[in-house]
């Protein structure tokens, strides 16, 4: 019987503790709820700094006016107020964008300007009242444009590029060759080409693909407004051939001999071109002029001219032995110089 009595005081003990327990926690949670609430709501009472940019869209232009120079996608604002409101302008920043009228600020001259103090009305119209502006950036709004004057310009690529050893920059493509250029009359004559921003690639190993835009200037604009920059790289590797000694500008009763007849001549060349590069490319020769006051019995030999994609040539020897001979059905009884 007292053992039966002890297990129901046990079982009303714990009842009672989890229901005060939970009491506890509910009311804990209570005041947690409340310190938040009351933290959250002295934060958003002071008074903060914070930058919001404003989408901007340019309206009502008409079907035959190229804009040449677009207006920015958006203003940079930097608030001060409570915190409230600044939440407030954040919630409200998925909105419409500011309108911008084309028929209210395009001017004869082909340009348009929205004044700071305009800028400046259009953001506030978006703002709680008193809400301070600190700084706005741009401080105003150009666009240019005309009415399709336009011609074609070349392309002109202004870069510098190199390839780290043992590779060359093979070839330089760019596509297109030549794009549309719109401004105003007076640019237009003053535009021979479509220059591309400066560009600088070294050590290059591998073929490369830049995209790369253009100089431009207020009122200029390139349709398309930039290129695809294609650089080859290749491979330089070594090769020799044996080419025969030339004479230049000999009499008819006069032959040069050499000794050898024929040298080394050994040059670096894009693996692309290894086996089309042959000897007879090579023009290796010997002026008439150049031995007439030579007093040494070898001469120099110089190249007059190489194949294309060829680099770094050497000949061995540069000077051989050399006899000049007068030909037997001449005049002269065959003496040697």
């Amino acid at each position: 019987m007292e053992e039966r009595l002890s297990k129901k005081l046990n079982r009303w003990a714990k009842k009672g503790f989890s229901l005060v327990w939970n009491k506890q926690f509910f009311t804990f949670l209570v005041f947690l709820f409340i310190s938040f609430a009351f933290w959250v709501f002295t934060n958003l009472n002071q008074t903060y700094k914070q930058d919001f940019e404003f989408p901007i869209k340019l309206i009502n232009v008409p079907e035959n006016v190229v804009i040449t120079t677009d207006i920015p996608k958006s203003v940079h604002v930097s608030l001060r107020d409570k915190g409230f409101n600044l939440l407030n302008v954040a919630r409200s920043m998925s909105g419409s964008p500011i309108l911008i009228n084309f028929n209210d600020y395009a001017d004869n001259s082909g340009r348009g300007i929205v004044s700071s103090a305009e800028l400046t009305k259009f953001v506030s119209q978006r703002l709680p009242q008193g809400m301070q502006i600190v700084a706005q950036r741009p401080q105003q709004i150009e666009f240019y444009f005309n009415y399709g004057e336009r011609k074609r310009v070349p392309v002109v690529v202004n870069g510098t590029f190199e390839a780290a050893e043992p590779f060359y920059v093979m070839q330089v493509r760019h596509n297109p060759d030549s794009v549309t250029v719109y401004a105003a009359r007076n640019q237009l004559n003053a535009i021979r080409a479509a220059q591309t921003v400066p560009l600088r690639l070294t050590g290059l190993t591998d073929n490369t693909k830049r995209v790369v835009f253009f100089q431009t200037a207020p009122g200029v604009k390139f349709v398309p407004e930039r290129i695809s920059l294609d650089l080859i790289v290749d491979r330089l590797v070594e090769k020799t051939v044996q080419v025969p000694v030339q004479q230049v500008n000999f009499p008819a009763s006069k032959t040069l001999r050499t000794f050898p007849s024929s040298v080394s001549v050994t040059f670096q060349v894009g693996m692309h071109l290894y086996r089309s590069v042959t000897a007879d490319q090579f023009v290796l020769v010997v002026n008439y002029e150049s031995l007439l006051e030579n007093q040494s019995s070898r001469c120099h030999l110089s190249l007059k001219s190489l194949p294309p994609g060829v680099r770094h040539v050497r000949i061995s020897p540069q000077d051989v032995d050399y006899v000049i001979e007068d030909n037997p059905d001449s005049d002269n009884n065959g003496s040697k110089h």
